[in-house]
C-alpha cells in the first residue's frame, strides 16, 4: 500500500491519481490507433475522449456525493475536492459514455463506430484504477484465511477495521478480471460485425463479472440492500444487474437493427 508517491513541499502525488493518469493515456493512444483504423477522424475522436473524461470523472463524484450525502452537509465545497478521493465506478461509466456518444454523434462521427474504438480503453481504465485503489487502500475486501489474502498497515482503513487480519484483495480481482475482458475485447474486436456490439458486451460483461466479485468487497451498511447472514447484496450488484439486463437490450436491438438494414428491399441508411 503506497497512497502517496511523492510529496515534495507544495507538488503531492498519490498512487490513486497516478493510475489515473496513466489510465488516460494509454486509454487514449490506444483509442486514436482503434480510430485510424476504422477511419475515423482523429481529431475528433480526441474532442469526444476529453469529453468523456470530464464527464465519467463528474459523474463519478455526483454519484459518490449522492450515495455519502451526509458526509457533506455543512462541507459542500468539499464536493469538488477530487483530491479527497471519492469516486464511483458506475457513475463515471454511465455519464462517460452518454456524453462520449453524444458528442461523437454531434461531431459527425458515426455514434456506435467511435464507442467501439474506445470502448477497449474504457475497460483497461478500470485496470489501472483498480491498481490505483489497491495502492491507496480503499475498495479492500472481506476477512479470508486464503494464503493470498492481504494485511494492510494498522492506519490504513482495512487495519483499522480488521486489524492485522488478512483479506481479500478485492481490488486487484476486479482489476484481472477488466484485464482479461480488455485482452478478450481486443482479440475479437477485429471480428464483430456489427457497430456498437463491442462497446455494449464490454460493458454488460464488465458488470456481470462484479456481480460475484462483489461478494468479497466490504461495503459500507448504506450500501447493502439485503444483509442476513451470508445473504449479501450491495448496491453495486443491483446497478450491476441493471445494466447488464440493458446491455444485453442494446445488443439485441442493434442487431436487429442491422438485420433488418441488410435485409432485400430495405431503404439503405
Amino acid at each position: 500500500m503506497h497512497p502517496e508517491i511523492l510529496h515534495w513541499g507544495v507538488l503531492r502525488i498519490t498512487s490513486y491519481g497516478l493510475m489515473l493518469a496513466i489510465a488516460f493515456l494509454v486509454g487514449t493512444w490506444l483509442a486514436l490507433r482503434e480510430s485510424r483504423r476504422l477511419g475515423l477522424d482523429e481529431d475528433r475522436v480526441l474532442t469526444v475522449i476529453l469529453v468523456a473524461l470530464v464527464a465519467g470523472v463528474a459523474g463519478a463524484r455526483a454519484l459518490y456525493v449522492a450515495e455519502h450525502l451526509r458526509d457533506f452537509r455543512g462541507t459542500y465545497l468539499s464536493v469538488a475536492a477530487l483530491w479527497q478521493g471519492g469516486l464511483t465506478l458506475y457513475g463515471g461509466i454511465v455519464a462517460g459514455t452518454v456524453a462520449g456518444l453524444f458528442v461523437a454523434r454531434r461531431t459527425g462521427l458515426p455514434m456506435w463506430v467511435t464507442g467501439d474504438a474506445l470502448a477497449p480503453s474504457l475497460v483497461l481504465g478500470t485496470v489501472f484504477g483498480r491498481v490505483g485503489c489497491f495502492l491507496n487502500g480503499c475498495c479492500y475486501g472481506h476477512p479470508t484465511r486464503l494464503p493470498w489474502g492481504v494485511v494492510f498497515p494498522a492506519d490504513s482503513f482495512a487495519g483499522l477495521e480488521f486489524g492485522s487480519v488478512p483479506v481479500h484483495p478485492a481490488q486487484l480481482y476486479f482489476a484481472a478480471a477488466g484485464l482479461f475482458l480488455f485482452l478478450a475485447g481486443w482479440a475479437v474486436r477485429r471480428r464483430v460485425r456489427v457497430p456498437g456490439v463491442l462497446l455494449w458486451s464490454l460493458i454488460g460483461l464488465l458488470a456481470l463479472v462484479r456481480i460475484p466479485l462483489d461478494l468479497t468487497r466490504v461495503y459500507e451498511a448504506e450500501a447493502m440492500v439485503v444483509e442476513f447472514g451470508v445473504v449479501r447484496i450491495s448496491e453495486s450488484q443491483v446497478t450491476s444487474t441493471a445494466l447488464l439486463l440493458f446491455s444485453l437490450l442494446m445488443i439485441a436491438r442493434l442487431r436487429r437493427g442491422s438485420r433488418t438494414a441488410a435485409a432485400p428491399g430495405s431503404p439503405p441508411p
